[in-house]
């Protein structure tokens, strides 16, 4: 069974929403779970206010999970388990484990290598010149043409 976990704060330091976050997912994981199951693609997602220190989070992240894939965007607002934060400093996770060969990191910088893919998870921003001719191009090269996900909206 995939195992996915979510961790999900606000705080006014970015280190400290990281922290708390990942207090939640590391509860209840044992040691020997963690190293015979560690989190190989991870979700993140951040209001405006860690905007500025992206680089810096997603190296934390990097370095909290080695060997982890991320993934996510940054919007005017986050929603998790029965929660939302909306205009406040606010970040939320999730980490799971699936097989290597199941999933593939893809962006406009790195393209999709894999011509056998299903389906895709796409986060665009709606800044992007040409989206929709984009979003089609990707769906015709995906094995069900079915592409979910959204746009990513910030200030």
């Amino acid at each position: 069974m995939l195992d996915f976990r979510v961790g999900h704060a606000t705080h006014p330091d970015w280190r400290a929403a990281l922290a708390l976050a990942g207090m939640q997912i590391d509860a209840g994981r044992r040691a020997p779970e963690l190293a015979a199951n560690p989190p190989n693609l991870g979700f993140v997602y951040f209001t405006e206010a860690y905007l500025p220190h992206a680089a810096a989070l997603l190296a934390a992240l990097q370095e909290r999970w080695p060997g982890t894939a991320w993934v996510g965007s940054v919007g005017v607002g986050v929603c998790a388990t029965a929660v939302e934060y909306s205009d406040e400093p606010a970040l939320v996770l999730m980490l799971g484990s699936l097989p290597a060969a199941s999933f593939e990191v893809f962006s406009g910088v790195r393209k999709l290598q894999h011509a056998d893919a299903w389906t895709a998870l796409v986060h665009a921003d709606p800044a992007t010149p040409d989206l929709g001719e984009l979003i089609d191009e990707l769906s015709d090269r995906i094995g069900s043409g079915y592409l979910f996900g959204g746009l990513a909206a910030a200030q």
